[in-house]
This record gives structure tokens, sequence and C-alpha cells, in this order.
């Protein structure tokens, strides 16, 4: 059955990559959480889409440039103006979610490959979860970082565009599954992926429609800004 992956958590009502989208997507039955990381100046892993604090909070401030501390004093926006009573969040406070509600997380890196991933691997390895994290990039050259630290881990090559042969990659580089933009991608592609042992999740889907099509396909997941939406969909296709 295919899994809903909450986009920066339940982003479509709630603001991304905070802690309450996160808890929302639990409370309406996401199978696991997409987020994003960057490393501060001090080595902790935040969990932010951007390199810098500017869009989604009240502050300014590229990422590696500041400490937690300093930017935890800062205010996740909700839309342009309106902020709620949240810091940006540590990679761990969501590792405890993922841990405790049994969930999976694919962990979406950001950061420019060299320094993140061992950090990264440190805390993860904390945590006794290799089973249930993806670590995905657009940047290869981070998912070769990883393998080569440690191969446990599921890594996962994102596209923004089509890609003819995309097992390449798990030929010439050990990466095992692939998430390419659902605009770039047809469900009869998916007979050569499933041949070629390559799990597929599929990004950013959210109408209604597009959500059901690839539900009723063999894809690995769904990305989605529309937890709700994609959940009660999944519970159409589980009693059918």
């Amino acid at each position: 059955m295919t899994l809903i992956f909450a986009h920066r958590g339940y982003s479509a009502k709630y603001p991304e990559n905070s802690m309450l989208a996160f808890k929302q997507a639990v409370i309406h039955g996401a199978d696991g959480f997409e987020l994003d990381i960057h490393l501060t100046k001090d080595n902790q892993i935040v969990v932010i889409h951007d390199d810098s604090i500017n869009r989604t909070t009240n502050g300014r401030g590229k990422v590696q440039h500041m400490t937690y501390d300093e930017i935890k004093q800062y205010r996740i926006k909700s839309g342009l103006f309106k902020v709620i009573d949240e810091p940006v969040p540590l990679l761990e406070e969501v590792l405890n979610i993922v841990r405790d509600y049994n969930l999976l997380l694919n962990i979406e890196i950001k950061a420019e490959s060299g320094k993140i991933e061992l950090v990264l691997h440190e805390l993860l390895e904390k945590y006794s979860m290799n089973d249930r994290i993806i670590i995905s990039s657009f940047n290869i050259e981070n998912l070769i970082m990883m393998e080569s630290i440690d191969s446990d881990y599921e890594t996962a090559l994102l596209f923004d565009k089509y890609h003819k042969s995309p097992w390449d990659f798990k030929t010439k580089n050990n990466i095992k599954s692939i998430h390419p933009n659902a605009k770039h991608i047809k469900v009869d592609h998916l007979i050569e992926l499933h041949e070629h042992e390559l799990p597929t999740r599929v990004y950013t889907v959210n109408k209604e429609k597009d959500l059901a099509m690839w539900i009723n396909s063999s894809v690995a997941g769904i990305i989605t800004d529309e937890v709700e939406r994609a959940v009660k969909l999944k519970q159409v296709k589980k009693r059918d």
C-alpha cells in the first residue's frame, strides 16, 4: 500500500517544518514526514527549507552563520505576517515524534555535502531506526557521502525533471530509491522501475485526482501538503 508522507509536515494548513505541522500530520494519519535540514554554525541540525531564516521566520540571517541559540530566539511565520509561538525545530525533536509514533521519516539534505552527513549520522545512530529513515537530496554528492559513512540507511535521489534511466544511479552509486517530481513521471514508467527494484516516491501531489491516481498505482509513497485529503483517499482504497 502506498505510504503518505506529510511534506514539511501538514503544510497545507500549518506553517511548514514546524512542530505544529508535524504534530498535526500525526493526528491526521500520515505514515511519515518529509522535512529539510541545514547545519548551524555550532553544528546543530535544524529543520528548515531555505539556507536562511528570512522567509519562514520573523528573523534574518544565514543558518550556517548563526548558532542555534541565535536562531531559536525567532519565531516561525504563518503566511507573510502572522507569527506562531514556535522556534525553528531541531531535527532531534522530530526524531522523537517519529520514534514515539512508529512513523517513517524522509530527511532531505539541503546543505552542501562535506560536513552535515557526519553530524546527521551521529544523531541518527542514537535512535536505531535505520529501517524507518530515508535520506534524500537533489545533490547526489550528499547521498554518496551518506553511503560511504553507512550504507544501511536508504538513500533517495530527488529529480525535478524526467530522467530516462534513474536506475543507473543505483548501479553506479548504490542509490536505493528515487523521488521524482510527479509532473515528470508517468504511471507506465513504474514498470521499468520495479524491474530494476528501485522504490519510487513522488512529490508534491496535492490535487484529489492526482492523489487518487498515484494511490492506485504501485508507487512506494506520495509526498503531499494535503495530508487529510491523501489519507482519506488511501482509506477508500483500503476498503475497495
